[in-house]
């Protein structure tokens, strides 16, 4: 049976642990974020540990490019730096108890899937749902 000298001093050891876990998660959390570039160094991004985008760099290599060929490297490389994110997030919890099956169970770059985003579709000419009946002047309030 300990003492109530032991047992304060076993507390306080374990707050001090718990605070250096703490500290150490915070720092970790925010150096989470990444940045990414493209295979041909032309694009850079930087995201957030949440994911968002902070900076993009373009090179004037990268501004001859195709619009098509810019956003694919755009968002390749937005993709990576998000998921390379996300792990060193996952990674962050593991000294406050978090398991390594989580950082597992997020895919890597190369497993990620390759998601291009549907095209707008072109607008209907014969759309009236957003216009009234009256012009302005017509109107009476």
């Amino acid at each position: 049976m300990q003492t109530p000298d032991e047992w304060l001093a076993d507390f306080e050891a374990k707050v001090a642990d718990l605070q250096q876990k703490a500290t150490d998660f915070k720092n970790n959390i925010e150096a989470a974020g990444t940045t990414e570039r493209s295979p041909d160094g032309t694009v850079t991004v930087t995201v957030a540990p949440s994911g968002a985008l902070l900076d993009l760099h373009l090179t004037p290599e990268a501004m001859a490019k195709t619009a098509e060929a810019l956003r694919d490297q755009i968002l390749t490389a937005t993709r990576t730096a998000r998921q390379r994110a996300a792990q060193e997030v996952a990674t962050a919890f593991t000294p406050l108890g978090g398991t390594s099956d989580i950082v597992q169970r997020i895919p890597t770059p190369d497993e990620a899937p390759q998601q291009t985003p549907p095209k707008p579709t072109p607008r209907d000419e014969t759309d009236y749902s957003d216009t009234g009946i009256y012009r302005d002047e017509d109107r009476r309030w």
